[in-house]
């Protein structure tokens, strides 16, 4: 078997059959589907049984609900071809897409193939999506360090020089560890990739569709997602920039994702600690200057945690929301957030507040990230 294809499933039902479909009809024929049902009720069990006992070619799992990526990971462990790749259950594709993406793998004897965008469709109409910046075939010991350097993001597309949407990509299983949605520790273990022109992956967008849900855990988890990519990069870096572009790769999909959520426009704003702070919790916000400013307007509009008083000890003239720092003792809350941008006056409101009685535990700094959307 060459190529495996993992569908996570959960409560598609709706277009299911379409998915799956596309896939039966694709030219290329030397596959294997694995429907990995996370727990369904809506009846798409069911269907992933029926194209499992009715193609010889099809298998389907079933398990208790895990989440996509989980789901993903089964399918991956599941597969029994030379590569892998990745489908979600609302999506559909173009009937040689496959098999454009298997011909260049195998005349180029690469690691992953891509293709450079997809098509989106919202319900009403298609629009094409680039997911990369470049093209071409990169090679260890030739110009691989081309690609990394643009890898996760392209300083002067201000975007990812290669998305890390999995639909469009072919990828050889041998590579893939761990988390099977993580294609950039996929890169770094390849020994060559190529990206090919075309927009042949359907990408669904309705309402909040399967890769569109957004929970209030998303921050948390892109936080984590950053922390696992530092510590894989930190071993690897080979003067590509990996770290500084990651942490430029993050912001902008914070950016995008904010945008989405709140309809918060960045242009110049320092992303507010979100991983520091729990959702609902009660705030005092301590600085009044850029960051304090960008801090106060996104939570005023997104309503994340409430901001029960923003202190300052300088006099901000036009602003009457600003109060000193004495007349926060008293005051209920959870956690102080120091909104500067030094390290040092971070340091220096610390001791002060400390001096004042309040506990060091409920103290937050985090260095503020200026987000690279200009």
């Amino acid at each position: 078997m060459k190529l495996s294809v993992v569908v996570p499933v959960y409560n598609t039902a709706e277009y299911l059959d379409e998915c799956i479909r596309s896939i039966i009809h694709q030219t290329y024929k030397d596959i294997e589907v694995i429907l990995v049902d996370d727990g369904s009720n809506d009846g798409s069990g069911a269907i992933c049984d029926y194209y499992a006992s009715n193609f010889d070619n099809f298998k389907v799992v079933h398990q208790e609900n895990c989440g996509n990526a989980a789901a993903r990971c089964r399918g991956g462990e599941e597969a029994a071809g030379e590569y892998v790749t990745f489908m979600d259950s609302d999506d559909w594709i173009a009937e040689d897409m496959y098999e454009e993406l298997m011909k260049t793998a195998e005349a180029e004897k690469c690691d992953i193939v891509s293709q450079n965008g997809l098509t989106v469709y919202d319900g009403k109409r298609y629009f094409v999506e680039r997911t990369a910046t470049i093209t071409g075939t990169y090679r260890r010991g030739d110009n691989f360090d081309v690609f990394l350097s643009v890898m996760l993001y392209d300083e002067d597309r201000r975007c990812a020089g290669a998305g890390p949407s999995l639909g469009q990509k072919v990828i050889k299983k041998e590579i893939i560890d761990g988390d099977a949605a993580i294609f950039y520790s996929s890169c770094l273990r390849a020994k060559s990739i190529c990206i090919i022109e075309g927009c042949k992956y359907f990408y669904r967008v309705y309402g909040m569709s399967v890769s569109h849900t957004y929970d209030a855990a998303n921050f948390n988890k892109i936080y984590i997602l950053y922390q696992y990519l530092e510590n894989d990069f930190l071993a690897f870096d080979e003067g590509n920039g990996l770290i500084e572009q990651l942490r430029k790769h993050v912001w902008y999909f914070l950016s995008m994702q904010i945008k989405q959520i709140f309809g918060l426009e960045f242009k110049d704003v320092y992303l507010f600690p979100y991983q520091c702070i729990d959702m609902g919790s009660k705030i005092i916000l301590y600085g009044a200057g850029k960051v304090g400013q960008s801090y106060y307007e996104q939570l005023k509009r997104n309503q994340y945690c409430n901001i029960i008083a923003w202190a300052d000890s300088k006099v901000y003239k036009g602003n009457g929301n600003i109060i000193q720092p004495m007349e926060m003792i008293g005051m209920e809350y959870s956690k102080i957030v120091v909104a500067v941008k030094s390290k040092k006056t971070a340091g220096e409101i610390i001791h002060n507040l400390i001096g004042l009685g309040v506990d060091k535990g409920k103290i937050v700094w985090a260095e503020p990230h200026r987000m690279p959307l200009l």
